[in-house]
């Protein structure tokens, strides 16, 4: 009996160890090595050699050198957000503007400071315009006053580690 309780721990820790690898965010903390953009309503954290981005319409716009990735801040998508709201509104902008649009991932995480927040990972063709196989993640978050907000990193496929994905997403922070 011993032997098989064991296993069935190990089993368990297998699993939380698996998924401790995919940030589920909250931390707000800025890692080291990272600034701090802000985007009036939220800020996020970027490592420190991410230059100023191509989208000038988003509240931050910031990319990592040679163009690998692009970090971009859109407020203000709706008022009286609801948590049902988050992944439809995150993915009508997502699956019209990417090529080959798959979802490979939903969950609802912790952001701190918002009242809801919820991560959509997704793949996608023609990365930056070019035939290169991208990927992304979405955050969206529901603000204090009710108000829907997207972080939207996205980078060419093989591109940015995934623990730097990990600690952007960790670090937004909802004013």
């Amino acid at each position: 009996m011993g032997a098989k309780r064991s296993t069935v721990a190990a089993g368990v820790l297998a699993i939380i160890a698996a998924t401790a690898g995919c940030s589920s965010g909250g931390s707000g903390r800025t890692p080291s090595g990272y600034v701090r953009g802000d985007a009036k309503v939220l800020t996020v954290a970027y490592p420190k050699d991410w230059r100023r981005g191509p989208d000038g319409d988003a509240a931050l716009s910031v990319q990592a050198p040679r163009q690998t990735a692009t970090l971009s801040v859109i407020t203000e998508l709706g008022e009286r957000g609801r948590p049902e709201m988050l992944e439809a509104t995150i993915e009508a902008a997502s699956m019209m503007n990417a090529g080959n649009y798959h979802r490979t991932g939903s969950k609802p995480i912790k952001v701190a400071g918002a009242k809801d927040a919820l991560r959509v990972d997704f793949t996608f063709s023609g990365f930056r315009g070019t035939g290169a196989p991208g990927q992304a993640a979405d955050v969206g978050v529901i603000g204090g006053d009710g108000t829907m907000h997207v972080v939207r990193l996205i980078w060419r496929r093989g591109g940015l580690k995934d623990d730097v994905v990990d600690d952007v997403i960790d670090s937004i922070r909802v004013r």
